[in-house]
């Protein structure tokens, strides 16, 4: 035991001298001390500011022509009654080429043009002048100020009154001529004054009996802004066989297919615009109206559908791609991608034991139908919409 140790004892004296001590390398087996690495410079924090997507200007002029080079168009959607919205445009507008904004309402039978005025959320009857006075003084514009930002903007015009879609006042107006003719005015003069590129018509749940009516509008409308060098454009859904596409195609220097809802707040749960859905549309959209008058809708965000019970059959509650994500994590639920339809998707239960659908549309899917859009060649692409969107998008 003695000896044992003692040797124990000289092995261990041993084990740390020999950490302690430096060893010489040979001169040949020395690593060259000068990296041929270097580190690249962050230029965002150089103080360059990254620039604004180029040609934006030639892009929104091309509306409607076949352009010399395929260079397709990058639209989004702005809501003022989503702070979000906002934000999302701060930090993404340089990569965009044209604005859509939520701005002028066609809600009264009279053909008079509304606007809602956000700071107290009212729906205001106004003149071009008022309406213009009005909408400079909320948030986009306070900001697009500031910031000095410049981008073509084109007002969407819509029945929509802040609360809901009035289609009774829509209807009333689009069967009255002369409504038309005010309406049609007043806007054609706002887009003037605003010194934006063009108006977007939004008239949505159009009754079937309207529908020749809203034909009349358009073919009135067009004319009135190509008269003096603006561009309208008119959004449409998918695969409603009610609409005239080849009339709108005709009429208007764009269609912008909604390409999405697929399933809907009121429909059973289900993908919100899969894949060979959101093609089979596009192609079957191609045989009536040429590829540069289409701009594709790509949506972005999700509807949490509750199993119906004996009592109720609720409808899907809107998500942001951003709550949908975090009421998965939330929920520990597993997002899945679904094979058939490339949307994602999970389930869960609440407090009350029901269980959720939730589907909703991130930036793979947008990714993958703008690609397949591209391939068919449209005009380009808008994105429904910034605030709900997928933020890596």
């Amino acid at each position: 035991m003695e000896i044992s140790g003692a040797l124990l004892t000289l092995l261990l004296v041993y084990f740390f001298f020999s950490i302690a001590a430096s060893v010489e390398l040979p001169a040949a087996l020395l690593p060259d001390a000068k990296s041929p690495y270097r580190a690249l410079k962050n230029k965002l924090k150089t103080g360059k500011i990254a620039p604004v997507r180029e040609g934006r200007h030639r892009r929104v002029a091309n509306i409607g022509k076949v352009p010399a080079a395929y260079d397709p168009l990058r639209a989004a959607f702005y809501v003022s009654y989503d702070a979000n919205s906002l934000a999302s445009l701060e930090k993404h507008y340089k990569d965009l080429d044209l604005l859509v904004s939520g701005e002028l309402h066609a809600v009264t039978g009279d053909g008079g043009l509304s606007v809602i005025d956000y700071e107290r959320y009212v729906t205001v009857k106004a003149s071009p002048e008022e309406a213009i006075s009005i909408i400079r003084e909320d948030k986009l514009h306070q900001w697009m100020r500031t910031a000095n930002v410049e981008i073509p903007l084109m007002g969407m015009l819509d029945n929509y009154d802040g609360q809901n879609w009035n289609v009774d006042g829509m209807a009333q107006m689009l069967a009255n001529p002369s409504a038309r003719a005010n309406l049609v005015q007043d806007t054609v003069q706002y887009a003037i004054e605003a010194r934006e590129a063009g108006i977007v018509v939004d008239l949505e749940e159009i009754p079937e009996t309207s529908q020749v009516h809203l034909q009349e509008f358009i073919g009135e409308l067009g004319p009135a802004l190509h008269a003096v060098g603006l561009k309208i454009m008119i959004s449409l859904p998918a695969q409603d066989d009610t609409f005239d596409y080849g009339y709108y195609g005709q009429q208007c220097d764009a269609v912008v297919v909604m390409n999405y809802d697929q399933h809907w707040t009121t429909s059973g749960p289900g993908p919100i615009a899969a894949q060979d859905w959101f093609v089979d549309n596009l192609k079957q959209l191609l045989e009536v109206v040429p590829a540069q008058k289409i701009i594709v809708g790509i949506a972005n965000y999700g509807y949490d559908w509750p199993e119906p019970d004996q009592k109720s059959h609720p409808s899907a509650r809107d998500l942001s791609v951003q709550e949908a994500l975090l009421h998965a994590y939330e929920s520990e639920a597993q997002v899945e991608l679904d094979p058939m339809s490339l949307n994602p998707h999970y389930s869960y239960s609440d407090d009350s034991d029901r269980v959720h659908q939730v589907w909703f549309l991130d930036a793979v899917t947008a990714y993958n139908q703008i690609r397949a859009a591209e391939r068919l060649g449209v005009q380009g692409t808008a994105l429904w919409r910034l605030g709900s969107s997928d933020s890596s998008l």
